[in-house]
């Protein structure tokens, strides 16, 4: 199906692509987004890094002559070769963001014009990331369309956005003003007319336009706009969006949606448009444990639910940009966003996260353009993170670093650049802010350790001052219960929920009351797939609070979910510990009801108020054999039940 968008018309590429790895003789036909790497699911070590193939024949028809005619794709990992009739259309290095190539001299209008993309994904030195624990899935893991365009137009080709851009000089409660750039291509000369309808969240319009001189390539004409008494985007509480309509000539209008907001971090933590407004966040990776990266929109959103029922209001994406759907579903609902240059350090000895290399440094600020162009206009988009766990393995990165940061300052100066750490020292001053990423009581040291860390940052002037937020990180399979509640040897493949549940709540009392910190994330929302052997088991790496499959919610996420979310609920936490030695329990109810009633096989147990989203009863006698435990409140009402094994309690 076609649609039209100024003078334009764009068809899915999508379907019956033939894929093969070695032989077109032994392809399969295959459908968008595709990856190759199911292989990796199961935690194969030497999973398929290397080149696979995508062919099709398209009919360009003849009418077409004449017309700009482009291949746009939304991603492929990590390296893509585009030939159209064995002739290079161009290369592609990066494996998060969209690119563009015009093939109008390239076709033979004959009706069997050959589109082959040769996509790489295996490891390099020379473009991000280069290190990091995640699976680098290959393939065209996002959908794949052509455009057709008249001559002059609405600019396609720069770093594949949308071509226009809504700068905001002023924002504030009374008014904003800022100008649309709109970049117009075309091969001659000659005057053009550049229509601007802005349509405000409660429809009302205004209008304005301006006489432009294209000329052989591109120019940027900007068109100054002023709104009074706007309806700021307020995050969760009030996302208001406005529509910018732009038109070239008599052309379909171009529609760019974006939203007005202001903030800032100081002394009272995140500020958004003048009132505080804590960050309470997660950090998302982009697989799905059936089809890894190469997702659908029905996807996107159903992830997006599991954060808001959690009760976040911002999402950390992992390891580079997502699919353009979850910017728009954040941006209609208010979640903020935290967009990863995949910049990330290693997680084994052997592996290097930075080359001081041309190649490495150029591919690095050509993926950060990508990202700041292409999510240029959502209102969601409030940080471009830099960098994630990047240690200085011989050649330092903080000179680079600085690079990056001036540059995400000069194309985008209103957004705030941040770093993800895991260390101390000069690269934690680079960018703007800085997000301790912590796993005390994981990978080393107890959860209550958090504590003593605190107070050591609070005691050191220039560590206390600094605009930073926390991290925090600890593996839990719901597979694995135990009677013992100690900690794990992370690097083994045993990881008790119960270990994970007991670092959450560990972390989440200790630091939701420091207003030293503008932020909390938990990482991560999802459990992902990784064959790193140091952060997982059997391929997936269990750090999430909901399962690689979507199909459990852990302990820890109704944690969560009771101090952060606004939906009333009980639950009754380790419940999937179903067999337990000793007949004296502690039972624990998760809930945001102020006081929870207990029932122990039909016995009324009491009234417990719930403090930090807990209410707790200790010292619960149980019977042998199975046992119903019942909680109430309001209204809702859970239950599980629990066996106590009859042949321990007879030997004790």
């Amino acid at each position: 199906m076609a649609s039209s968008l100024s003078a334009r018309q764009t068809f899915s590429l999508n379907r019956d692509w033939k894929f093969f790895t070695y032989s077109e003789n032994n392809s399969t036909i295959v459908n968008l987004p595709h990856q190759w790497n199911s292989d990796a699911l199961g935690g194969k070590l030497d999973y398929y890094r290397s080149t696979g193939n995508y062919l099709r024949y398209i009919d360009f028809k003849p009418e077409w002559r004449g017309k700009r005619i482009f291949l746009r794709f939304g991603g492929a990992n990590l390296i893509a070769d585009v030939l159209v009739n064995g002739r290079h259309a161009g290369r592609h290095e990066g494996g998060s963001g969209a690119f563009i190539f015009e093939i109008s001299d390239l076709l033979n209008f004959n009706g069997r014009d050959l589109v082959w993309v040769i996509v790489s994904n295996a490891n390099q030195t020379t473009v991000l990331p280069s290190a990091g624990n995640e699976i680098s899935y290959g393939g065209l893991f996002r959908e794949v369309s052509i455009i057709i365009e008249d001559d002059t137009h609405i600019a396609l080709d720069h770093f594949a956005s949308e071509g226009i851009y809504i700068h905001t000089r002023k924002v504030t409660n009374d008014i904003v003003e800022g100008e649309v750039e709109v970049r117009v291509t075309s091969n001659v000369a000659q005057s053009a007319t550049l229509s601007l309808v802005i349509k405000a969240p409660e429809d009302k319009e205004q209008t304005s336009s301006q006489r432009i001189r294209t000329q052989n390539g591109t120019i940027s004409a900007f068109i100054p706009f002023q709104i009074k008494s706007p309806q700021l985007w307020n995050g969760v509480e009030a996302p208001n969006l406005y529509d910018f309509q732009v038109r070239l000539n008599d052309g379909d209008p171009l529609t760019v949606q974006t939203g007005f907001r202001y903030y800032e971090v100081g002394k009272e933590g995140f500020m958004l448009n003048g009132r505080p407004y804590p960050i309470r966040g997660v950090v998302m990776h982009r697989d799905r444990a059936l089809t890894g990266t190469a997702i659908s929109e029905s996807e996107v959103l159903e992830d997006i639910r599991f954060a808001v029922e959690m009760g976040a209001n911002a999402i950390r994406v992992v390891g580079g940009s997502h699919h353009p759907a979850f910017y728009r579903i954040c941006d209609n609902i208010g979640l903020m966003v935290i967009n990863d240059l995949p910049l990330m350090g290693a997680t084994t000895l052997n592996g290097k996260g930075f080359f001081n290399t041309e190649s490495f440094r150029e591919n690095g600020k050509q993926q950060l353009q990508e990202m700041i162009f292409q999510q240029y206009n959502h209102p969601s988009v409030v940080i471009w993170n830099l960098f994630s766990e990047l240690e200085a393995r011989g050649d330092s990165p903080v000179e680079y670093l600085r690079e990056l940061h001036s540059l995400c300052k000069r194309l985008d100066p209103n957004r705030f650049t941040s770093g993800w750490s895991n260390q101390d020292g000069e690269i934690n001053f680079v960018t703007d802010l800085v997000v301790w990423s912590h796993n005390l009581g994981w990978m080393e040291g107890n959860p209550e350790d958090i504590q003593v860390w605190q107070e050591q940052l609070h005691t050191v002037p220039e560590w206390s001052s600094m605009h930073s937020a926390v991290s925090y990180k600890c593996g839990g399979n719901i597979f694995h219960q135990s009677d013992v509640l100690q900690k794990p040897l992370a690097t083994s493949s045993w990881h008790p929920e119960r270990w994970q549940t007991h670092f959450h709540e560990t972390y989440l009392e200790a630091l939701s009351d420091d207003n030293h910190f503008w932020g909390l994330f938990v990482d991560g929302l999802f459990d992902y797939a990784s064959v790193d052997a140091h952060r997982s088991a059997g391929g997936v790496c269990d750090m999430g609070v909901v399962s690689f499959n979507r199909q459990v919610r852990k302990d820890a996420f109704y944690l969560y979910k009771a101090n952060w979310g606004n939906d009333d609920f009980i639950y009754i936490a380790e419940r999937r510990w179903t067999s337990r030695i000793s007949k004296t329990q502690t039972i624990k109810v998760y809930t945001n009801m102020p006081e929870v009633e207990l029932t122990v096989n039909g016995e009324f147990l009491g009234t417990k108020e719930s403090v930090n989203g807990i209410a707790t009863w200790e010292n619960v006698a149980l019977k042998s054999g199975p046992n119903s435990i019942e909680a109430s409140s309001g209204g809702f009402t859970d239950r599980i039940a629990i066996e106590i094994l009859q042949k321990y309690n007879d030997e004790l």
